[in-house]
């Protein structure tokens, strides 16, 4: 397929652009363009471009400048406080494995605390005529009970508030 061009082409882009086509175009421009197909239809669409630009430019509605500005002014505060929270977002995260190691600390300091606990509880049981076998196995099973209740409090606490309190 060959493309053909016409010399005039710039001209009538050129009058087109200027808003003189085709009623203050030169006449000879006009001339040309009633026997040349392709000028002919540069022109017929340029003016059309032409036309839909300039009436979409008239529509547009632009913003006030201060109305930009406080936008401006709004996302660089929220970029700056999205910024300034990573920090706090890791400190949170130290402080939750903190809880956990206390949570493990505490659990063990409960096992040892309980225990004796268990064990009055076992002879006191005995004395008064049970099993001592069984009475252990319950003292055992209510201490696991206990403790795993207790770090499940401790671990999930934290937890619970941070998910009530969140922002977000």
């Amino acid at each position: 397929m060959s493309t053909r061009t016409c010399p005039r082409e710039s001209d009538v882009l050129d009058a087109v652009s200027a808003g003189r086509w085709p009623d203050r175009a030169p006449a000879d421009l006009r001339a040309h363009a009633g026997t040349c197909p392709i000028c002919a239809a540069l022109g017929t669409v340029a003016a059309a471009l032409r036309d839909e630009h300039d009436a979409e430019w008239s529509a547009a509605r632009v913003p006030d400048a201060g109305v930009l500005w406080r936008r401006a002014q709004l996302r660089a505060r929220a970029e700056a406080a999205r910024i300034a929270t990573r920090p706090i977002a890791a400190a949170q995260g130290v402080a939750l494995a903190c809880a956990a190691g206390l949570a493990v600390a505490f659990l063990g300091a409960g096992l040892a605390w309980i225990t004796p606990w268990l064990d009055w509880l076992a002879a006191s049981v005995s004395t008064l005529g049970a099993d001592a076998l069984t009475v252990t196995a319950v003292a055992s099973l209510a201490g696991r009970a206990v403790a795993l209740a207790f770090t499940i409090w401790i671990v999930l606490g934290p937890v619970v508030l941070y998910l009530v309190l969140a922002d977000e």
